[in-house]
């Protein structure tokens, strides 16, 4: 994938990380679900060259932690981009499945210049999502004990990220309102360089605000954090 995706001012092209994350609270949560099959995903999106191993399946790495889908008891999307929300079928009917309501009201209808991130029906194309049951957010929500879901806004219209808090600090899972360190790494507790973003503004108040309430960062696709093997990986 073109580098400048996830940091601007990057060139060339590089190999990134497809990140799952599962929060074993009062609630199993997953968050985001990966991209698709990747040889649907080369003809949809030729242009990241998706490509997974067998063990890099999103339920062999839920049993690679010692769980089944069927333990899952929430999904929480952080936000519709097409590589964070394939793989509904994993799921039990009984699992919820969360995104900010202005996310959902937006990947419905994107403006075309934003239609192939969403599969958008306008192309020609039916998003993964769409025959679920989903569970729209109205903003800062807490989904249990410690784990609370807050808008994000900037990569997309309505990302969101979660808190997850522990007797050792706050824990932001950051999605891809952070998608790596480089986004962050000047020196400073400003962010500096954002990736694709639909809105730089919103993009730089949404990364001010998750490090101003984390004490840790999970961004969405950094190879520093993997320490299981990725969802998949994009070229």
């Amino acid at each position: 994938m073109e580098a400048d995706i996830l940091v601007t001012g990057e060139s060339g092209t590089i190999e990134a990380p497809s990140i799952v994350y599962l929060i074993d609270a009062d609630e199993m949560i997953l968050v985001d679900t990966s991209f698709g099959n990747p040889e649907s995903m080369a003809e949809r999106h030729p242009e990241f060259r998706c490509h997974r191993t067998t063990d890099q399946q999103l339920e062999a790495a839920i049993q690679s932690e010692g769980y089944a889908c069927s333990d899952i008891d929430s999904v929480v999307f952080t936000h519709f981009d097409w590589d964070h929300c394939y793989n509904l079928s994993l799921f039990d009917e009984d699992t919820k499945f969360y995104i900010q309501r202005q996310e959902l009201a937006y990947a419905i209808s994107p403006y075309p210049i934003h239609a192939a991130r969403y599969e958008a029906k306008s192309l020609g194309l039916t998003p993964p999502w769409l025959s679920y049951d989903l569970v729209p957010l109205d903003g800062e929500t807490q989904l249990c004990d410690g784990v609370v879901a807050f808008p994000t806004p900037g990569h997309t219209v309505g990302h969101q990220s979660l808190a997850v808090t522990s007797p050792t600090g706050t824990t932001i899972v950051a999605g891809d309102a952070i998608p790596t360190f480089q986004n962050i790494s000047d020196d400073t507790d400003t962010p500096q360089r954002c990736g694709l973003a639909m809105n730089e503004i919103k993009w730089w108040e949404s990364a001010d605000e998750i490090l101003t309430r984390g004490s840790k960062i999970l961004p969405g696709h950094e190879w520093d954090i993997v320490e299981a093997d990725a969802a998949g990986r994009f070229d």
